[in-house]
Parts: structure tokens; sequence; C-alpha cells
């Protein structure tokens, strides 16, 4: 869906017919996921729906201080519970819901809102826009044809959502239409300042001492276009260290002059590889993502897939040599 058409009659009329919905996203979240389904939730229980939030992982520390996490619940308390509704938010695909997947199914209506060009369009109804820079952005959308009228802690979910996903404003896809729902939520007056700096700027202690493991194992190939970075159980254990705290430290590696693609290779799970791959136009880590089983963004991507640590990285950096034309 264009941002330009009319927002989609099925998901409308189906919201406003429920009593009871389910508001997932995806694990691991980070701050459009969080935002986003925070936001939408605050919208449904204005409208006087019974609404619960689930997540496979908690909210990141970093996100906990947006009105309304501590209303997150895991799967295993939705054990017997039945929606009329299950909606999910920012999930490229239904295995993105982790174990929230099982009561997301079982609900009679499914919906989705996305923002990933790869999504296979898996739920009933389907409100996927690749062109949208955020998945907030889609909710502004769907919050305005709700008729819902935007509110300071409302607009504070959503500057995280389109925020994080826009590289604070930054990313190459970032649309006119992110800045104009931008200067919508500030003239709500929520607390701009310190929000950004909550977002942008502060960084949990185990995510600093993480990121300089992962320094530490800076590697560039490809004759310095591409560059890479690991960290083991071993990095995690040293920096007292969860997964959320790999958020972001990717970017590090491709922010380097002259790296045009760049991955984090994150070993920690004993028998699993998860990855984040980054690039710069014109490359397409996408489809590298989807030879793994993951998905993305065109300029970011990542996938969790089984496998040794070295096996993974030689696989990643033969396919993104390949890609931009580089002998091994």
């Amino acid at each position: 869906m264009a941002q330009n058409d009319v927002f989609c009659p099925e998901m409308l009329s189906a919201l406003q017919s429920a009593n009871s919905i389910l508001l997932c996203t995806h694990i691991f979240p980070d701050g459009d996921a969080i935002g986003s389904t925070l936001a939408m939730g605050r919208v449904l229980k204005k409208l006087g729906k019974q609404v619960t939030l689930a997540c496979t992982d908690p909210v990141p520390g970093s996100y906990r201080f947006l009105p309304g996490t501590e209303a997150f619940v895991q799967p295993e308390a939705l054990d017997g519970a039945a929606f009329d509704v299950g909606f999910a938010i920012d999930c490229a695909d239904l295995k993105r819901t982790g174990a929230c997947a099982e009561a997301f199914s079982r609900c009679p209506v499914t919906m989705q809102i996305d923002h990933h060009p790869t999504n296979p369009s898996y739920a009933q109804i389907n409100v996927v826009d690749g062109t949208a820079p955020a998945a907030g952005c889609i909710v502004r959308r769907a919050i305005r044809a709700l008729g819902v009228p935007l509110d300071a802690e409302t607009a504070q979910c959503l500057y995280c959502a389109i925020s994080t996903d826009t590289g604070n404003f930054c990313f190459r896809g970032t649309t006119p239409e992110a800045f104009r729902i931008a200067a919508e939520l500030v003239e709500t007056g929520f607390p701009l300042a310190e929000t950004a700096r909550s977002v942008h700027l502060l960084r949990e202690e185990p995510h600093i001492r993480l990121l300089g493991r992962a320094l530490i194992s800076l590697r560039l190939f490809g004759g310095g276009r591409c560059a890479c970075m690991r960290v083991t159980r071993a990095d995690f254990d040293a920096a007292g260290a969860q997964p959320e705290h790999c958020d972001r430290i990717v970017n590090y590696a491709l922010n380097i002059p002259g790296v045009e693609m760049a991955y984090l290779a994150d070993g920690s799970e004993e028998g699993w590889v998860k990855a984040s791959l980054r690039a710069l136009a014109p490359w397409n880590v996408s489809g590298i993502a989807q030879k793994f089983g993951g998905g993305g963004h065109v300029l970011a991507s990542g996938f969790r897939c089984e496998g040794k640590l070295e096996d993974v990285c030689a696989r990643i950096e033969q396919e993104m040599l390949c890609q931009i034309g580089e002998e091994a």
C-alpha cells in the first residue's frame, strides 16, 4: 500500500469490530518494533479494546523509558488465551514473531503492518509497504485512519519507532513522509530532547563493553571494501551482555571510509549464528540474508541459522565478495 492510498478498509473494519486484540512484534525487538507496538496498543485501548502486548524477548533496557513497556508479556502468558484478532507489527515473516506465532495463528482474524520488502504476506490482512522507512510510519497512517488524535505519549513512542529505523532521519530510505510525521509528533509537546538522548546517545555499560570486544575483532577484506566483526559467548560473558546489547554495533564497521558492506556475526548461542548485514547503495544484503533463511531491507538485513561461526562467516564473506566483484 502506498502512503497516499486510502488505508486498508479490511483492517480498519476488523479492528473496529474486535473486542480483544493480541499485538505482537518480532524477536530481539528494536526501537521500531517496541515504539510502533506501544503506539498502536495505546490507540486501540482508547477505542475501548482489550489489548495484550506480547514479545518473545524482553524489552531492551534502552527502550524501557517509553510509556507502557511494562505491559509487554512473554509467550507463556498467552497459553489458553483467546483473541478476536492477532495483529503482528514489524515482523518480516511469521517466524519473526518467535514463540508468539502459535497464539497469533490461532486467532480467527490475523493481520499485520510491516515495511520489509521480503515480507511474504503471511496474515489474512496484510498492510506491507516496502518503501516505508519504518513500521511506525504505517502505524501513523493507521492511527490517522482510525480517527484517534495523537497525544504526547503516543507521539513519543512513534518518534522512537521512526527515528531508530531511519538512523535519526539520516538513512538513505528516509522519506518526506517521515519528516512530516516527525513534525506532527513534535507538535504534541512530547519531550523531544530527552527522548532523542535516550534513544540515540545513551548506551548501557554492557553494550559499551561488548562494543569494545567487537572492535578488537574488526577485519577488512575485499580490498578494504568489506568489513566484519565477530562476538562469541566468551565476549558476552566478559561484557555481562545480553543479545539486545548487539544492537547497532555493526554500523561501526560500515562507517569506516571505503567500506561498502559489513557484517557482525554473533556466535554466542550453541550451534547457532546470528548475523547483522549492512551495505551502502548500490549493494543488496537482503539477497544475502535470504540465502541463510533471513531477510530485511536492501541495505540492512539479518538472519539466524544453524552452523559453526567460522563456516557461516566464510559463506557471508564469499557472498559479499561475489557481489562486489572482488577476489577472496
